[in-house]
């Protein structure tokens, strides 16, 4: 082995072990996540063992997988699946993507979403941005208002949550390099109501895209009273 392939490998090696308290966490709930070939529905003993963060996702007609939550960098939460597929996701709402068909590479103006503020919501507010797509489609304008309702139960773990439903109407105002002639459709944000979290959003980021369904299992295992959390079934 010459010197520089030497100093290489060193490298390498330094750079593997330095990675390897990070990336053991999430590796070890992926494969906890992913030892069911079907809809994936851990029990709350698993939920709690896991260790990091989950999240339950259903794309489209797939089945329900689970992602683990890979890090929290700058108000962003980037939740990572088994096959690499990344859902990057900004106080509750999906603004970029990788691994999917047609990725969202970018969303303006979130500073100014509505869902940030969920107690502030009125029949007025709405919100403007526009979207960066993968293959060149860039500066696509939406617009959304929403709607707040009180008092939906959510049924987890044997327990049912009171939830705020915010239902938000979005509209492609722009033109699109597709065939697709509906240009409206609706998005779901579930908060629980006594401490204002968000446990569940079915998102869908465009016209062309399918529904994305997540529901955010981990967080809703600390949510459990106290007498639910210990009840490992």
């Amino acid at each position: 082995m010459t010197l520089i392939r030497r100093v290489v490998v060193v490298v390498a090696i330094f750079m593997l072990s330095a990675c390897a308290g990070t990336y053991n966490a999430y590796i070890d709930t992926l494969k906890l996540a992913l030892a069911k070939p079907s809809d994936i529905s851990l029990t709350l003993a698993d939920v709690q063992a896991a260790k990091s963060d989950l999240l339950y996702v259903k794309h489209g007609e797939r089945s329900q997988a689970a992602m683990a939550l890979l890090h929290v960098e700058a108000g962003q939460h980037k939740w990572v699946s088994g096959d690499k597929a990344l859902l990057i996701i900004e106080q509750g709402r999906i603004v970029r993507t990788t691994g999917f068909s047609d990725n969202l590479l970018y969303l303006s103006n979130t500073g100014a979403d509505a869902i940030r503020n969920v107690a502030a919501i009125t029949p007025n507010s709405s919100w403007h941005r526009i979207a960066d797509w993968q293959h060149g489609e860039y500066g696509y304008a939406l617009q959304s208002t929403f709607v707040r309702q009180e008092q939906h139960a959510l049924p987890f773990f044997q327990h049912s949550f009171d939830t705020i439903l915010v239902t938000e109407d979005v509209y492609y105002a722009s033109d699109a390099n597709f065939l697709r002639t509906d240009r409206n459709w609706k998005n779901y944000f579930w908060f629980d109501t006594a401490s204002g979290t968000l446990i569940k959003s079915i998102q869908t980021l465009a016209p062309f895209a399918e529904p994305i369904e997540m529901i955010y299992i981990s967080r809703i295992a600390r949510l459990l009273p106290a007498d639910k959390a210990i009840t490992h079934e």
